[in-house]
Order: C-alpha cells, then structure tokens, then sequence
C-alpha cells in the first residue's frame, strides 16, 4: 500500500530548489525504468542517452534521499533494488502519471479542446438535449469518444478524455474518480413485434428461459444487468454477446426477430419494428448515468458549464 504522505514528501522534494538540489523529474523515469528492466544499457537505450547518464541520475536521487537505492553488486540483478529503492519506485510511478496527466491536461487546454466520454446508448438518449442546451462555440470544441462505459471509465482514469458520462448497475466508487448521480432507469425486454411475446405489455424473466439473447459485450452495462436478471430468476438462456459499435446494430437483430435483448427503457423509444416489454420481476439492477471527472482535475469555465447541463439529463 502506498500512503499519501509518502506519496507528498517525495513531489515536494521533487519540486524543492532548496540548496544544490538537481534531481529532476527525467531521473525518476530513467529510476522506475531500470527498476523494471534491471539493466543500466537496456534503459540507456530505451531512452537514447548514454549509460553514464543513466547512473549519475540513480546518483542524485541517491543523494536527494541520503540512501542507497540500488545495489552495487549487479550480478544479482533480481535483488538489485533495495527496500529504500522500491519504496521511492511505488512512488514514482504516481508521479510520473501525474505529471503524464498534467502533459495530457494542460495540451488539451491549451488547443481548447474538451475530451468528453458518451456512451452511446446514453448518447442517443441525451444527443438533442445536449445540442439544445450547450453554446454553438462550446459543441464545436467537444471531441466526444463514444465507446462503452467500461472503456470510458478507463481512459477516464489514463487522462486520454476529461469528462465522461457513465453508465452502471451501481454507484461508481472508483479511487481517482469523483462521480455525481444523475439518474436511475429502468431496462426493459425488447422483442420483434413479429415475436409471439410482442402482444404482451410485461413478462416475466423465468418465461424467457428458452429465448435467445442477443446482447452487448462485457464492455456494456447491459451485459452485467442481464446477468443479474437470469441469476435472479434462475435461469440460464442461450446468449449471444457482440462488441457493437452501436445499439443500433442489436436493434436491427432484434427487429428482425433473431433474438431478444434487455435495454435501457429510454433507448427504445419510438422504434418501429421493436416492442418493449415491463420486466415484473422485483428489480434487482437499474441503469444508473453518472457525470464523472478525475478528482484534482481542473474545470474551465466552459466545462464547468458542459458539466452543469449533464447533471440536468433526464
């Protein structure tokens, strides 16, 4: 476990000028590389520089921290990291991702562009709202990636978008991440209205045992909803799951009666084709939408307004 002090003592001593102090931030990437690869000429190529570099920069962070950090003996190479050596690496690798990020943030500010994460069954739910709400100026700076929650959630944390819009069966309680509640649905079964169930306003899960599913991929929320459903009700269908590029596709398999699949209630509005059915089962997932940013991430003006119309979605 790496402690937060630790973690703040050493970027203060990073960012300190006090005396002669020279380490840089360059050492702790050369330091966390050889740590990894225990080869001072692998890591000098690695980074283009000579191997002289490479150890006057274990040197300084040596004298920074009046410790040994590396072993002289280097025939061992499996025990050449002391314990003072791998506690400054935990560390450093927290460090050199903040400052990755920080590269990430402040390029993005500076080009004015918002990297912000749509799902996109959200997206087709909350597109119009967005467009009717936000300034011309402001939807002409988005550059929205539009992939499954799970996937948005990571990038979310790597730094590559800013703002996502998430969805999930549950609260997000992700470390890194602050995530504000915007709104619960319920999902439905959606059938071809060609299918024998299309003449019925709700359906039972335990009734679906013999159904085919067509269905989204891990990376979606529904893959965990459907199932939580069929554990509920103790059933075990056939499941076709595809990595979809759009929920349009799994409507058009659904309208052309090759299976049925659970959505989200508010995707599957106005569908010709398609009829959607209540689930009578007691609810035992939802489709939670959160608005959610990197804790410590700076908002500008602008997407403090952008994250203002989020939490507004119905």
């Amino acid at each position: 476990m790496i402690f937060p002090f630790l973690f703040q003592r050493f970027w203060r001593k990073i960012v300190s000028v006090k005396g002669m102090r020279t380490m840089n931030t360059r050492d702790l990437q050369y330091f966390v590389a050889l740590v990894k690869y225990k080869n001072y000429t692998q890591v000098a190529k690695l980074f283009k520089v000579s191997q002289p570099t490479i150890t006057q920069s274990i040197q300084r962070l040596e004298r920074e921290f009046n410790t040994q950090l590396i072993r002289k003996d280097r025939v061992h190479r499996d025990e050449m990291v002391t314990r003072s050596g791998m506690m400054l690496f935990e560390n450093a690798k927290l460090i050199n991702k903040k400052i990755d990020l920080a590269h990430q943030e402040i390029s993005r500010a500076n080009k004015r562009q918002i990297r912000f994460g749509l799902p996109p069954i959200i997206g087709k739910m909350a597109i119009f709202q967005l467009v009717e709400s936000l300034p011309d100026d402001l939807l002409q700076r988005l550059k929205i990636v539009s992939v499954g929650s799970h996937d948005l959630l990571k990038q979310l944390q790597d730094g590559k978008i800013d703002i996502a819009v998430l969805g999930s069966n549950n609260l997000i309680d992700e470390p890194g991440i602050y995530a504000h509640l915007v709104t619960s649905l319920p999902f439905n079964i959606i059938v071809s209205d060609h299918h024998p169930l299309a003449k019925r306003g709700a359906v039972s899960f335990k009734e679906l045992a013999d159904e085919r599913f067509v269905n989204f991929d891990h990376q979606y929320v529904h893959y965990a909803a459907l199932q939580a459903y069929c554990t509920y009700a103790g059933i075990k269908p056939q499941m076709v799951a595809y990595r979809m590029p759009d929920i349009s596709w799994i409507k058009e398999l659904v309208r052309q009666d090759f299976g049925i699949s659970l959505m989200v209630k508010n995707a599957i509005q106005n569908e010709p084709g398609i009829v959607a059915l209540d689930i009578q089962d007691p609810i035992p997932v939802s489709f939670t939408i959160s608005v959610a940013v990197r804790e410590g991430y700076v908002l500008s003006p602008e997407e403090e307004t952008l994250v203002d119309r989020l939490k507004e979605l119905k």
